[in-house]
């Protein structure tokens, strides 16, 4: 890389370029577009980019190149003056910046290879070249073309040129030929394997049904799970319903055995009601038995009367049969 200078190929689109080394003052880098000088840019803030009015065109050349003053120097000295790091520094400044441009354009310059000792074009085209005058000049294009050759040769030249590419095209068919013999074995080795291919091919096409398949049955599943799901919570809701039957079967047989209770309590009513009205003859009974009692008392007590009235009438009426005394004394009885 350069230390005084850089190269771009314009696009015709980019406008900005970077300036990648050092220098003392702007003025000092000149820019080229195809070799000629231009002004047409702004720098940025930093001082590091330019940037060109409008983008080179395509295939453009553009050079960036530092170029410090080599007519005059910066710096004067004199006797008796103060010296200061500022001018040290820009005198070295422009002595360094000088060196580093020489170099540069040296590098630029054709020169021995030191690998052969051999000129080195750097695989760029040499320009403004003279025809050649001597037996080891260089000849040049133009010259060869209009100088060094007749009409004829040109014609001649032609032909063979054409002969040539000819032939050229003969051995790559020949080539060709002999690379298809020597493969003629793997071509059928290719040919039995284009079978296999054609048979895994196949295969592969009922894989792919098969998946198709399994792909479908995948979703028919997630459907039956869906139901599944589905009927799980309504076997859910069932459950909890049998479990509120059974709750109510145990009301049931409560209120049940509390029919039959309830039935024993009306027997018990009925027989208490009973009870009540037997006690309610009894009572009555009781108080008949009361009365027929004081009745036979009363009986007996007449009976005693009569008796007595009896024995009283068979001592006054001693003129009566006892027979029949007895008979009247009975009858008073009853």
């Amino acid at each position: 890389m350069a230390n005084s200078f850089v190269r771009y190929t314009g696009n015709g689109s980019t406008s900005s370029y970077a300036v990648p080394f050092s220098y003392r003052a702007q003025g000092d880098v000149a820019v080229t577009i195809n070799g000629v000088a231009t002004t047409a840019f702004t720098w940025d803030g930093a001082g590091t980019n330019i940037t060109f009015t409008s983008p080179p065109a395509n295939l453009s050349s553009i050079e960036i190149r530092r170029t410090t003053s080599q007519n005059s120097r910066l710096i004067d000295y004199a006797d008796g003056s103060v010296l200061k790091e500022n001018d040290l520094d820009t005198d070295s400044t422009q002595a360094f910046m000088m060196g580093q441009e020489a170099i540069d354009d040296a590098g630029d310059k054709i020169k021995l290879d030191n690998a052969d000792f051999q000129w080195d074009a750097q695989s760029k085209r040499l320009k403004n070249v003279s025809d050649p005058t001597g037996a080891q000049d260089v000849a040049t294009k133009n010259y060869i073309e209009n100088t060094w050759l007749s009409a004829a040769d040109k014609t001649t030249l032609n032909n063979v040129n054409s002969n040539i590419s000819a032939i050229n095209t003969v051995n790559s068919n020949i080539s060709a030929i002999t690379t298809n013999n020597s493969n003629s074995t793997n071509i059928n080795t290719v040919a039995t394997n284009i079978g296999s291919v054609n048979t895994v091919a196949g295969d592969i096409t009922k894989v792919v049904a098969v998946a198709n398949d399994l792909a479908e049955a995948v979703s028919e599943i997630e459907t039956v799970a869906d139901d599944l799901n589905e009927t799980s919570s309504e076997i859910e809701v069932v459950g909890a319903n049998i479990a509120n039957v059974n709750a109510v079967g145990g009301s049931i047989a409560s209120v049940n055995t509390a029919a039959t209770n309830i039935s024993a309590i009306n027997t018990v009513n009925t027989n208490i009601t009973a009870i009540q009205g037997a006690s309610g003859n009894a009572s009555t009974a009781t108080t008949k038995a009361a009365e027929a009692a004081t009745s036979a008392t009363n009986a007996a007590n007449s009976a005693t009367s009569a008796a007595s009235s009896a024995t009283a009438a068979a001592n006054s009426a001693s003129s009566v049969n006892v027979t029949t005394g007895l008979v009247i004394a009975m009858a008073i009885a009853l």
